[in-house]
């Protein structure tokens, strides 16, 4: 299961590799090679044979390259920690594997049934509550991260933010790649006006679900609080464009943002950088 294990640790990070070219030609081939995925497992039987057809494709005419064992083992490594940028596909399959994998029931009925009673304590507003019964629920099955994820909301709707991402970072230490935990340990620590941290958290929510809207989202009322109006529209809009595909409600929030934006442009006397960023994402403005 090496391949597997390298491909899952790279999906956070793309790594800065050599010859960058070449092993994007690889990938692509390994990429075509790989067809459908039923299962992991049949990822991985996959992924044995072509990794090698791929690098017997690139290096068949060079003997001296393929004699060197240590060349080879260096290019494969690079191969698979790019692989997941370079394929979509299975880096969606892998994410959707750990989904399911961390986003279910515990094997532990005690656990299930204290994390139960504490979310409906949660959704009735009984913070007191919910909070014994999560916390008992980790203590009952401390590598299970629903409810790690529900304490940390817990306080956040508390307005105990520092813990709130306590909690929430403990999510991400057992599943790094939630997005329940990264885009709610964002937002806690927009409320803290850590702008730059709460960046980095978005910035990895969209770099792994790039489909997701709220990690654009995010981003951009951050820059909005930062009053970095340029680089907040240019997400505003990208998010405005996915929600209004998808017939969201959530459109009205980008609607009102972007007109926070438009007044604070106007009292700069920089409404033409407004237009322009509108027009760039296809976005119609009516300047009525």
């Amino acid at each position: 299961m090496k391949k597997l294990t390298v491909l899952v640790f790279s999906l956070l990070t793309l790594c800065s590799v050599s010859g960058q070219d070449l092993i994007e030609r690889i990938c692509n081939s390994v990429c075509t090679c790989v067809d459908i995925i039923e299962n992991m497992d049949s990822l991985q039987k996959k992924l044995d044979r072509c990794v090698t057809e791929s690098m017997v494709i690139f290096f068949e005419s060079d003997e001296d390259y393929i004699s060197n064992v240590d060349s080879l083992k260096k290019t494969v490594d690079r191969v698979m920690k790019s692989l997941t940028y370079y394929c979509p596909k299975i880096k969606d399959f892998i994410l959707s594997d750990k989904e399911a994998q961390y986003y279910k029931m515990s094997d532990s009925e005690i656990a299930n049934r204290l994390y139960t009673a504490g979310s409906k304590s949660l959704e009735s507003k009984d913070y007191k509550t919910a909070k014994k019964n999560l916390v008992k629920a980790i203590k009952a099955d401390p590598a299970w991260v629903l409810p790690y994820d529900d304490l940390g909301l817990v306080y956040r709707q508390m307005g105990d933010y520092k813990k709130a991402i306590k909690y929430y970072s403990k999510s991400l230490e057992i599943y790094p790649e939630g997005a329940f935990a990264v885009q709610n340990k964002a937002v806690a620590l927009t409320y803290l006006k850590d702008y730059e941290s709460a960046l980095e958290n978005y910035n990895m929510l969209i770099d792994l679900y790039p489909k997701n809207p709220e990690g654009y989202f995010g981003k951009g009322k951050t820059y909005f609080l930062m009053e970095d109006y340029e680089n907040a529209l240019d997400y505003i809009f990208y998010c405005h464009k996915i929600y209004s595909a998808q017939n969201s409600d959530y459109v009205k929030d980008t609607k009102n943002l972007v007109s926070l934006i438009h007044d604070k442009l106007k009292d700069q006397n920089k409404l033409d950088i407004f237009f322009k960023k509108a027009e760039t994402h296809g976005i119609t403005i009516n300047q009525n």
